[in-house]
């Protein structure tokens, strides 16, 4: 049988490629779609966490901006503002007003032109401060009474940045002892919520109930802790808040207008009658009971010793020095006490903040020193030459360390740490506290009328006797210090006289050190 099959019709392909290729792009499309979505999150993402940590880094410049400001002889400082000196300016440790009380916070604003930056009032603003509540006790919102310093101070044109930051106000206030129990952020330091002004020793916090913080023990120089709060928003709305601890550098008692830390000192003075050292601590005129030097207020006068001394054997060679032929013993004078006027200091020397009668001690000094230099550390290279030293003025005083010798002439105000030997030649003239640590030798060369308004100190950290120095004495072990020493050279006349009030006034330049920092919840 013949069989015949049919033959199938055939269908046209054409346009599969068509397809094929729309949905190639349709895929490749919603890649790309899918690739700029990631792309524009990225980005989104990138740009917030930016504005974020603009506002946080620009939180954490107020604080500093402020933190520097605490100061005298900051560019535009604010310790003659009502905070830190009320009205009757109080002598210098008086406690100022814990927060909650009157005149007990200060707000540092900085609004953006147009802007109204009132963080006191919990309505009405775009920048309330809303954790004030969270630190210390409020009723209806905000702390009653006259509880903030009116008017708030404003930010200074001098630490703006460029674009300037977008923190909105800074708030300054001392720290109470409170304890972290949900109603206040505030830790407390010994457990308690007693509230206690919170006062820095210098390695640890402390809670008192003493007048002031130096009040807890006059050699050891406590030093207040504040509180310092910054709230940044960036124009897109990030919003960051951090806080501070702080407190200033401790600067140990020197009792005496010139001591001599260290046994068997040397002391060269001349026969004739040109040398004289006061511990009669005078007043001075200006705002006050005693007056002011620098917007800073003077304590009431405390006469100290004319000379300090190491020890009892030092006091016996210091007195036979100047009581030698012809005796001399009345340049050595302190109110109305027996010439001459020479203390064993060691007790006072060894029981401050930091142990000047140890190596150790000494050498912790003079690096807290070099710290608040700053660029003010002259030396040899590739430190700056001495001669290009801006010693200060009695408007504005300079702390500044010298690591080697030294010779000086003309006038300063500060303090002066040299590591080296001192010279002092012709009319120099100084307020404020010289150290001399290190070789710890001070020659007075020339004529000329040189007087010191403040203290002298000298510390020799050689186990040589002067006029040699190779041999440091070992760190480590508490070691006394050498043998210190002052000699005279040419003519003139010289005067140390001391002055508390310019030792106050000067170390109220030394900075704010962070005891802690913390960001908050906003």
């Amino acid at each position: 049988m013949i069989l015949f099959h049919g033959k199938k019709p055939e269908r046209s392909e054409r346009g599969v490629a068509l397809i094929v290729a729309l949905m190639l792009l349709l895929l490749i499309s919603a890649a790309l779609m899918g690739m700029i979505m990631m792309s524009n999150t990225e980005t989104n993402v990138s740009a917030n966490f930016r504005d974020e940590q603009t506002a946080f880094f620009a939180s954490k410049a107020g604080v500093e901006e402020v933190r520097d400001r605490m100061r005298a002889g900051a560019t535009d400082s604010l310790i003659t503002n009502t905070f830190f000196t009320p009205s009757p300016t109080p002598p210098p440790g008086t406690p100022l007003p814990l927060p909650g009380t009157a005149n007990g916070v200060l707000y540092i604003t900085n609004p953006a032109p147009g802007e109204t930056v009132t963080p006191w009032l919990p309505l009405g603003t775009n920048y309330p401060d809303n954790e004030i509540c969270q630190e210390v006790t409020c009723t209806s919102g905000v702390p009653t009474g006259s509880w903030y310093v009116t008017p708030a101070a404003s930010a200074s044109t001098s630490y703006t940045a460029a674009p300037i930051l977008p923190w909105k106000w800074v708030r300054v206030m001392a720290k109470a002892n409170k304890s972290d129990t949900g109603t206040t952020r505030v830790t407390s330091v010994d457990g308690t919520t007693n509230g206690n002004r919170v006062c820095w020793t210098g390695t640890n916090e402390i809670a008192t109930t003493a007048a002031s913080c130096p009040a807890i023990s006059i050699s050891a120089n406590y030093q207040p802790v504040y509180e310092l709060t910054a709230l940044a928003v960036t124009s897109s709305g990030s919003r960051r808040m951090t806080q501070y601890e702080v407190s200033q550098t401790a600067f140990p008692g020197i009792p005496g207008a010139f001591v001599f830390d260290g046994s068997n000192p040397i002391f060269n003075v001349p026969h004739s009658n040109p040398f004289a050292v006061s511990g009669t601590d005078p007043t001075h005129t200006g705002a006050g009971t005693y007056g002011t030097i620098n917007g800073v207020a003077c304590s009431a006068p405390a006469n100290q010793p004319a000379l300090g001394a190491y020890d009892q054997s030092s006091v016996i060679s210091l007195t036979n020095n100047v009581s030698g032929q012809p005796s001399r013993a009345t340049n050595y004078t302190s109110g109305s006490s027996p010439t001459p006027v020479i203390s064993n200091d060691y007790s006072t020397l060894s029981s401050g903040s930091i142990n000047l009668t140890t190596v150790d001690g000494l050498t912790k000094l003079v690096n807290s020193m070099t710290t608040a230099a700053g660029g003010n550390v002259y030396g040899a290279s590739p430190l700056p030459n001495p001669s290009t030293m801006n010693l200060g003025t009695s408007s504005a005083p300079v702390v500044n360390v010298v690591q080697g010798d030294l010779s000086l002439s003309g006038s300063g105000s500060g303090i002066l740490l040299v590591t080296g030997q001192l010279t002092l030649n012709g009319a120099f003239s100084y307020n404020g506290i010289i150290l001399v640590i290190g070789k710890g030798a001070i020659t007075k060369s020339g004529g000329g009328s040189a007087t010191v308004n403040g203290a002298m100190f000298s510390a020799n950290l050689y186990s040589d006797i002067p006029p040699i120095y190779s041999n440091l004495i070992p760190l480590g072990s508490n070691n006394a210090p050498g043998t210190p020493s002052f000699a005279w050279s040419g003519g003139g006349s010289s005067t140390i006289q001391y002055d508390s009030c310019w030792i106050s006034a000067v170390t109220r330049t030394l900075p704010f050190n962070i005891v802690a920092q913390r960001e908050l919840i906003y």
